[in-house]
């Protein structure tokens, strides 16, 4: 009987422990990080989201908003220093989180870039993000199409832009779009008067509409003096909307052919009265769900579904990623924007 009892004990005591050790690693064990930057609503409503998506599942979420690329680094430097299961960021600057990460990855924390690719470490685990080459390839098929490049019609008056240096993201617009637009560049069917063509040339630093208004005032005072344009790439709707103020203040009552991106209301009330063209809208509902079920996966130990192991080299290695699928949006199907 006292070795019934004494067995009866150790298995009580051992329940204990492993109660115990449930309870202290359960939230440990769920633990995530997520550092977003502060640039726009949607930055904060979408990492909002995702903070509360996780935590109805009984997840432990650490959300933080930077201003800036030190800010951001300093708070990431916390989070490491907490030890989450998981690493998520949507980077103020896709190049200057090198030295931070690469503390992430001495810790063995999996860090999930979200929405802009994160360059030159080897820390990062995944991508998840919408594909950023084919908004820009969008862009440009539009134009193509609208203007009947195919059919060889032509030639037609072209200026473009691009977005931030800092933001890889920028990058793949600009040369998804210039893909599909460089033939008729070198055929003659579409020409640039200002001659400026590369990205050095027509970046928009930090995105802002004030100096997309101040280039192209610039280029309607200079090369552009004269001419009619028929066609702007721009690369989102803040840089279209700095251009439609340069060229309505110029002059130009009927706006050329104008591209944009993110499908903000401002831009689509200028496509609804005809002062833009395009804009692509990017789902943040496919994209933060998207990147919840990558989040849960990388804590719970398995493999999150990717969709692309090619595509997005950060200067170091090819990230795995998830590319949602963007969608263009003109006059005929403002409705499609939720």
């Amino acid at each position: 009987m006292k070795y019934f009892i004494h067995w009866c004990g150790l298995l009580a005591l051992a329940v204990s422990l492993l109660l115990l050790s449930g309870c202290g690693s359960g939230q440990t064990d769920k633990s995530v990080a997520v550092s977003f930057a502060n640039s726009s609503s949607s930055w904060q409503k979408n990492g909002q989201t995702i903070k509360e998506m996780l935590e109805q599942e009984g997840f432990t979420v650490n959300l933080q908003f930077a201003d800036t690329s030190e800010q951001q680094i300093e708070q990431i430097k916390k989070q490491i220093a907490a030890r989450p299961k998981c690493l998520v960021i949507g980077a103020v600057d896709g190049e200057a989180l090198t030295d931070v990460l690469a503390e992430a990855k001495a810790q063995h924390i999996p860090v999930i870039a979200y929405d802009r690719l994160i360059m030159n470490t080897d820390a990062v685990s995944y991508y998840a993000a919408f594909d950023n080459e084919a908004v820009g390839e969008a862009m440009g098929e539009y134009i193509e199409a609208k203007l009947r490049l195919k059919s060889g019609a032509g030639p037609f008056h072209m200026e473009v832009f691009a977005g931030d240096p800092a933001d890889n993201n920028a990058h793949l617009f600009f040369s998804g779009a210039m893909k599909v637009l460089e033939p008729y560049l070198d055929r003659g069917q579409i020409v640039i008067p200002s001659g400026e063509k590369s990205f050095d040339q027509v970046n928009t630093k930090d995105w802002k509409p004030e100096h997309a208004k101040e280039r192209m005032s610039k280029l309607l005072r200079g090369p552009d003096a004269g001419k009619h344009l028929d066609v702007i790439l721009a690369p989102n709707d803040g840089v279209a909307g700095g251009i439609r103020e340069a060229l309505a203040a110029g002059g130009y009552t009927a706006m050329p052919l104008l591209t944009g991106q993110d499908a903000e209301s401002k831009a689509l009330e200028a496509i609804r009265s005809g002062q833009q063209t395009i804009t692509i809208y990017k789902d943040p509902e496919i994209l933060v769900a998207k990147t919840v079920r990558m989040i849960k996966a990388v804590v719970e130990g398995t493999q999150p579904d990717i969709n692309d192991v090619k595509s997005y080299n950060n200067g170091v290695l090819v990230v795995p990623s998830y590319l949602c699928t963007p969608l263009v949006i003109d006059k005929d199907n403002l409705d499609e924007v939720k």
